[in-house]
């Protein structure tokens, strides 16, 4: 296995994939390799068969072991989440300052909000601090600081408890841990964003294929969330109803689709196969299917024109888009007409080796991208914690905590059969299905 080598599960709408990376020593991240398989184990970001995912995930994990002739064991795996139903809530706690502020104690207050928030449905993500007040006024970094009252606004990224439950049991299942669970959004801000972005204000509209998000920073720190559980695949779904093939309607969004229609200045009848053989072929015009793609557009992005519409301060940065569905043709004008902002295309190019392959240079890899430059950080943080750690040490304590550690990894190795019995987690997803009148 590569030195500094991370892998990346990717569990899309379609596709679940896993993506192989390695940051070399000039920073730039190489793409080692990826395989992927057509899923339907996920919908609109929540894995929904658990079973069938984690089996695709020790399959794919197999498939990229043997096309890079890695004979060690993947353990470790990096992921990231966006799914319906998340979203940003504000919040503020405020507590009396016991000496002087610590670090310790601001981790605290963010455990506390975690609680605070916590039902039985509703998860935390993750706690962005936005402003911090001692005794009212503002202060940019409150770690050593003195005073009687601290104050602490938040941004915490919220959602339904099954996001992180089902995807927490589907890596359970593969025997691979996760340490972190990154969000899409912040992974697709980190490949495609600098800071200047960030600071001066800019929002993300990333397309997937059963998801559209949108992400807006402000003074560095992520603002708004939201979470639309509608994406390219429902566009293909659209022209899938005029009688042709999933393939063929895939081909012809791509191909030939336009966002709007207006800018199909010279429409042409497109003859396509039906999927009935018996049937003659079925003559599309383009402007017609630049009305369905139009009309499905509209839909996906009104909640998120609408929250953009209601933010108070400035974004300086325009938008930027990103994601598979973001090649839609005239794309960007429709955002530009429709907001009146700036728009242009994420590129995370400047983050990838000369020697990777060109094809991951495409939008849809932003977020692969950035979560496997995210978990790098992770990792090198933990290492040069440890570092510090150990150095502070003797070393013969240090031998008796290696042991330690391994003869638990041996116990965990060999209960990991324990982990495949009937999950209720799964049962509770088809039930909810099952009652669900959009089912």
């Amino acid at each position: 296995m590569s030195k500094n080598a991370i892998v990346y599960v990717d569990f899309g709408g379609t596709h679940i994939s896993a993506i192989a990376g390695a940051v070399q020593e000039n920073h730039a991240l190489k793409i080692l390799g990826e395989q992927t398989l057509e899923s339907d184990d996920v919908k609109s970001g929540v894995i929904e068969k658990i079973t069938g995912a984690a089996y695709k995930v020790n399959q794919l994990i197999t498939f990229l072991k043997n096309s890079l002739k890695w004979k060690e064991k993947v353990t470790l795996a990096s992921v990231s989440v966006n799914a319906k139903s998340m979203k940003n809530h504000t919040y503020s706690i405020e507590k009396r300052i016991p000496n002087v502020i610590t670090e310790k104690f601001l981790e605290e207050l963010k455990q506390e909000c975690r609680q605070n928030i916590k039902t039985e449905n509703v998860v935390v993500f993750d706690v962005i601090p936005l402003a911090y007040y001692i005794d009212g006024e503002n202060v940019e970094e409150p770690i050593g600081k003195k005073g009687f009252q601290l104050r602490v606004d938040y941004n915490l990224i919220i959602g339904h408890y099954l996001v992180r439950e089902t995807l927490e049991r589907t890596i359970e299942r593969t025997g691979i841990s996760v340490d972190y669970i990154h969000l899409g959004m912040e992974a697709i801000a980190t490949a495609i964003l600098d800071d200047n972005d960030k600071a001066d204000g800019c929002a993300v509209i990333n397309f997937g294929a059963t998801t559209t998000s949108l992400g807006v920073y402000f003074e560095g720190k992520l603002q708004e969330l939201l979470v639309v559980p509608l994406g390219g695949l429902n566009i293909t779904k659209d022209i899938l109803e005029l009688g042709i093939s999933y393939a063929n309607a895939e081909l012809l969004k791509c191909k030939t689709g336009c966002a709007m229609e207006k800018f199909v200045t010279k429409p042409v009848n497109v003859q396509i196969p039906h999927t009935d053989p018996n049937e003659q072929p079925i003559k599309i015009s383009t402007a017609f299917l630049a009305m369905i793609i139009e009309a499905r557009l509209e839909e996906m992005l009104t909640p998120i024109l609408n929250q953009l519409n209601s933010i108070p301060y400035p974004l300086h940065k325009g938008i930027v888009i990103s994601g598979g569905a973001s090649k839609l043709k005239f794309l960007t004008e429709f955002l530009v007409e429709k907001t009146g902002s700036t728009v242009r295309i994420g590129n995370h190019a400047d983050w990838l080796s000369e020697d990777t392959d060109e094809k991951f240079f495409d939008p849809k890899y932003a977020q692969a991208v950035g979560s496997i430059l995210l978990t790098n950080d992770l990792i090198e943080s933990q290492i040069e914690h440890q570092t510090t750690i150990q150095s502070k040490l003797p070393s013969k304590l240090i031998r008796s905590i290696a042991k330690g550690v391994n003869r638990i990894t041996d116990k965990y190795n060999d209960g990991m059969g324990t982990l495949f019995k009937y999950d209720e987690i799964e049962r509770e997803i088809y039930e909810e299905n099952e009652q669900s009148p959009n089912s």
